[in-house]
């Protein structure tokens, strides 16, 4: 079977998906999931056979995107996570007219704050329960960051959840609608979380960052704030861009910007709602 997604800034073609991967996409994307049309898509994925032997034998499959296999071959079980590290890296990879940092986004109130993280700093659980507690996540995953006007563009994509993520998430949160759990994957045991309805994503609108936090996750630990400089945050916020590089001057213009105008910080919590108490109270 053949999709399309449209994820708000992009639109994706996906081929070669069979019909239980296309049920649970439609569960995460709802009515932004239809069938594949002629027309214009920015990014184009193929799910595909290894060989033809392994189609009746411990069957494979490799993730094209644009012609080019950037992961290792992977079974069926693996094919629902694996598409959505693929339309990430996608994105991190081919889109250059907007600055993408890994860092996940929350807004309130018209004001975003920008959680640039590394892998396993707890960053996307974070901004899944805070976007099941009143706020807009408008990424768990990456910030979008358009250079000439530095806001930030909300994309409609579940949140990432990995191993004890899954059951923090669905012991602070009600109602979570949650994707089956891929389990034994290179990251570990992988759910989805989709947190808004179509209805209410067309409620987002682009959001400048007003601050930046470097959140790290430590159990039993109260919640701790260190203040950090400009000139500190840019560098942190450096080791995080994907495509500063690429963009030139336009990139350090945008990340110099960010960094002169939100107050930035580095915060170890454990309790979330105690830390949703002091966001909140930030962007009041």
């Amino acid at each position: 079977m053949t999709i399309a997604i449209d994820s708000g800034p992009y639109t994706f073609s996906i081929k070669g998906l069979s019909a239980p991967v296309v049920s649970e996409l439609s569960n995460l994307y709802l009515e932004r999931l239809t069938p594949e049309k002629d027309g214009f898509y920015d990014f184009s994925l193929s799910i595909e056979n290894t060989s033809p032997l392994r189609r009746f034998f411990r069957r494979q499959r490799i993730i094209s995107v644009e012609g080019v296999k950037p992961f290792n071959p992977i079974s069926d079980q693996h094919l629902l996570p694996s598409i959505e590290w693929a339309m990430n890296w996608a994105v991190a990879a081919y889109q250059h007219t907007k600055l993408s940092l890994h860092s996940s986004v929350v807004v309130k109130n018209d004001k975003a704050i920008l959680f640039p993280a590394s892998s396993g700093s707890g960053k996307s659980t974070l901004a899944t329960y805070l976007g099941y507690s009143g706020w807009q996540m408008f990424s768990d995953e990456m910030a979008l960051i358009d250079p000439n006007t530095l806001e930030v563009s909300p994309l409609y994509r579940p949140a990432s959840l990995k191993n004890k993520s899954i059951d923090v998430i669905k012991a602070l949160c009600e109602n979570v609608n949650l994707s089956n759990i891929t389990r034994g994957t290179h990251k570990g045991d992988i759910a989805h979380a989709r947190l808004y309805t179509c209805g209410q994503f067309g409620h987002f609108v682009p959001s400048k960052p007003k601050f930046v936090v470097f959140p790290r996750y430590v159990p039993h630990k109260e919640t701790t704030i260190r203040m950090i400089s400009s000139v500190e945050s840019f560098a942190m916020l450096l080791r995080n861009a994907f495509n500063y590089n690429i963009m030139g001057e336009q990139g350090f213009s945008a990340l110099s910007e960010i960094s002169s105008s939100c107050q930035a910080m580095q915060i170890e919590y454990s309790d979330a709602h105690d830390l949703d108490d002091y966001l909140s109270g930030l962007v009041e």
